[in-house]
């Protein structure tokens, strides 16, 4: 087992994280960068969120406040 695998199985089992799939369209992340102006990293974040109609995210990016669905919860 890699570095990678090891690390992917500890969030999964240790850490009782769940890794959403990908499962809708670049075009979805496009539209969050034109949008909202953000980098593409947090255009997929936003984009992943919206798919899975998660609403608020923990962080520390004020980037995020942009986005008109999501709540930032300070932390």
């Amino acid at each position: 087992m890699n570095v990678v695998e090891k690390f992917y199985k500890s969030l999964i089992m240790d850490l009782d994280i769940t890794i959403l799939p990908l499962n809708f369209s670049w075009d979805i992340v496009l539209e969050m960068c034109k949008r909202y102006s953000l980098l593409p990293n947090d255009a997929l974040i936003a984009a992943t969120c919206r798919f899975y109609g998660i609403r608020r995210i923990a962080t520390f990016d004020d980037d995020f406040k942009r986005v008109k669905f999501l709540r930032v919860v300070e932390v």
